[in-house]
């Protein structure tokens, strides 16, 4: 049974002689920094964590929002048919980038702008490409959409293939469009299930408001708007350079009605607060994701009344997730915090009696319970494949 805030409080009370808890300052507070603290020497068993990924794994697409309470990854796998070999290998930053072409079944976690993110190289699904973007006479018509001007081929600024395209925004709603593609883009077995990948390129943000997506047999009467986009695919905010757009055919509007089998046209719009210049876009990707589970440690060790996971209680009916000898460490080192707070003649006893229990308490944890978060393999300084 979980222990409340209330409960905790009963405990502390006793260990500190009898007297009240009214002489520490910010209670709460003091219990977000000890479940920091034990969070850094532990990885309880009573913190796993078994969710969803928020958004489906693609083959050409690396990045992914990580739960906001993530603290290590123990595992992750597709929820459809697992084999004995769908496991991935952690790997350090800079080769898990260099060999993405060469590997498969990997993962990395990363961080930009301190936000936390996965990225996976997980290859299970080839997508189809909606228009390579290599080109202003292949595959269709071209053209700027509303006001927008400028438009030609860069082959300095590219992801795949020999170029990108660019143009530039004047006002919001301008964009680029192809029509009457001479390929047509056959999605009828992804009907409604497929994510389109827009790589845009962005020389600033400063007017950025969002992108939408329009795709179908025509641009007039029979086809699909997408929901817009305000960040990119992994959740964290567009950038000035390379950025990543998901748009989901989930969360689109049909308009007349629209033939999967025969896609030769689409449409890409944004919605901005001034001009930007020198926008490209490259490789236009629609893709059949895979959904994923992902078992990882959270960072929370208390839940509110509603069951979320929380980083600092809010009240005294809020629990602890821990429990028997993790609990211990966690209310031995509570005594410590609080000790060193209220400084009376009895602290260095309290201090002193506690770290000596969780001498005993931490090891038989650790034994009991050992972390089974994954390890990265390789070496961080060159690649385990090529070395320099």
């Amino acid at each position: 049974m979980a222990t409340t805030i209330t409960q905790l409080k009963e405990h502390l009370t006793g260990m500190g002689h009898g007297g009240t808890l009214n002489k520490i300052r910010n209670f709460y507070v003091l219990l977000e920094r000890v479940a920091n603290n034990v969070l850094t020497r532990l990885d309880p068993i009573e913190t796993v964590r078994n969710q969803q990924l928020s958004q489906a794994i693609h083959d050409d697409l690396q990045n992914y929002p990580l739960p906001s309470d993530y603290k290590k990854v123990i595992d992750i796998a597709p929820q459809d048919d697992r084999q004995s070999r769908d496991r991935a290998a952690r790997r350090f930053m800079e080769p898990f980038a260099a060999e993405l072409n060469l590997r498969n079944k990997d993962i990395a976690i990363e961080s930009n702008e301190g936000v936390k993110f996965i990225r996976v190289n997980w290859k299970s699904t080839s997508a189809k490409t909606l228009h390579t973007m290599n080109s202003l006479t292949d595959d269709g018509t071209i053209a700027v959409v509303g006001s927008a001007t400028g438009l030609k081929i860069n082959e300095l600024y590219k992801l795949s293939g020999n170029a990108s395209i660019e143009f530039d925004l004047v006002a919001t709603g301008d964009g680029i469009q192809v029509s009457n593609k001479t390929n047509n883009v056959d999605l009828e077995d992804w009907d409604e299930m497929a994510d389109f990948i827009v790589p845009v390129y962005l020389g600033s943000i400063t007017n950025f408001t969002s992108i939408s997506l329009v795709w179908g047999n025509d641009l007039t009467g029979n086809y699909w708007t997408s929901t817009a986009q305000t960040t990119q695919a992994d959740g964290t905010a567009v950038k000035v350079g390379w950025n990543f757009f998901l748009f989901k055919w989930t969360t689109a509007t049909e308009t007349g009605t629209v033939n999967p089998a025969k896609i030769d046209s689409f449409k890409l719009t944004i919605a901005a607060g001034g001009a930007i210049s020198n926008i490209r876009i490259d490789n236009i990707l629609a893709s059949l994701g895979r959904f994923f589970d992902f078992k990882y440690y959270s960072q929370y060790l208390f839940k509110n009344t509603a069951g979320t996971w929380i980083s600092q209680p809010t009240t005294d009916d809020d629990t602890i997730v821990l429990l028997g000898t993790a609990l211990n460490i966690f209310i031995f080192e509570c005594l410590i915090a609080m000790a060193q707070q209220m400084e009376g003649t009895d602290s260095a006893f309290d201090i002193t009696f506690a770290r000596t229990e969780l001498v005993d308490l931490y090891q038989r944890y650790k034994a009991e319970h050992p972390s089974e978060a994954k390890k990265q393999v390789g070496n961080y300084w060159s690649s385990p494949r090529f070395k320099r």
